[in-house]
């Protein structure tokens, strides 16, 4: 029996997650395994779009190592595969195949890099706790592009020889900094991007420079209030001192992977935040107004969001494993 349908609230809440796809949809998974092969510190950081399904991984079951590595039509499918999934910033494939193939698609692609991710019940019936019953049933299996990647770099010289062949001219403007490392020592011809490029292309890099720009400047109107008696440019210097530690702490507060680190960035947040208005209060009067309560904003602002962030994965965990319908 289906789980019930999710309500708007809870559509709202997960939207643009891995639940959102098909292939999630139709099969209750391992959370933890998604989460730990997908490089996320939890599920509810996995977008729909760095999930992809390639029908290559099934068609793994009828080739061998060797004839992949040559390549055949399989290799090249795969490669064509691994260019999109580093081109688009995928971090995460999925694949329904049956279940006694599992083996075959491991010894071809790596033991290591194959892992059985669901359990029943499954589409046809067949029932199992952690899916190893049921000849016959279909499994999902999920590997990580980047770890392939990175296990083909570094095995022997006929698999950096597919990686020269298949991912010629790959586009790196999105590639983790790993895979690029990786295809450079293997000698891969891909297109190189200018770091300003993707720096560019990078909503945290872009979040730093905005945050940065405006933590720089963000006291100096306090100078001119009439009761300030210290220097504008001591203020402005705290500001400068300042504005790196407070960008960090804005960004790490809200795109922190784990929570230590967005505990830390609200730290530091508030005592950046704090540093120039503490000298305008030794040196001044009539303190700037709203800034106590900018203070609490960012505080209670952190908890609540970090509560939604404690929902949201939740119910994206409770998702994966019952398979929900949405």
């Amino acid at each position: 029996m289906l789980p019930p349908r999710p309500t708007p609230l809870t559509r709202l809440l997960t939207a643009r997650s891995v639940l959102d796809h098909p292939q999630v949809r139709r099969h209750p998974l391992d959370a933890a395994q998604i989460r730990d092969l997908a490089g996320m510190a939890r599920c509810g950081d996995l977008t729909v779009r760095q999930v992809a399904t390639p029908s290559v991984l099934s068609d793994l079951a009828s080739t061998t190592a060797a004839d992949l590595l040559a390549p055949d039509d399989v290799g090249w499918h795969l490669g064509h595969s691994l260019a999109h999934a580093l081109e688009h910033g995928v971090r995460l494939w999925l694949c329904e195949v049956d279940r006694d193939a599992t083996g075959r698609i491991a010894a071809v692609l790596g033991e290591d890099l194959v892992h059985v991710v669901s359990f029943g019940p499954w589409p046809d019936g067949a029932v199992g706790s952690d899916g190893s019953d049921g000849s016959g049933a279909t499994a999902v299996i999920a590997v990580s592009p980047l770890e392939l990647v990175l296990s083909l770099a570094g095995r022997s010289e006929a698999s950096r020889g597919y990686l020269r062949e298949v991912l010629e001219g790959v586009d790196t403007l999105r590639c983790p900094h790993r895979a690029i490392a990786a295809l450079r020592a293997a000698g891969v011809a891909v297109m190189e991007r200018p770091a300003t490029i993707r720096l560019a292309r990078n909503p945290v890099a872009l979040a730093y420079v905005v945050v940065f720009i405006y933590s720089s400047l963000r006291a100096l109107p306090v100078a001119f209030v009439p009761g300030f008696r210290g220097q504008w440019w001591v203020l402005w210097l705290i500001d400068i001192l300042t504005a790196i530690p407070y960008t960090w702490g804005i960004v790490e507060m809200v795109a922190g992977r784990r929570l230590r680190w967005r505990l830390l960035g609200l730290a530091t947040t508030l005592f950046t935040f704090l540093a120039p208005y503490v000298y305008f209060w030794i040196h001044g009067r009539d303190s700037p107004p709203g800034v106590l309560a900018i203070v609490v904003l960012m505080i209670v602002g952190s908890a609540g969001l970090e509560a939604v962030r404690w929902w949201r994965d939740r119910v994206i965990v409770r998702g994966l494993e019952e398979a929900t319908p949405f």
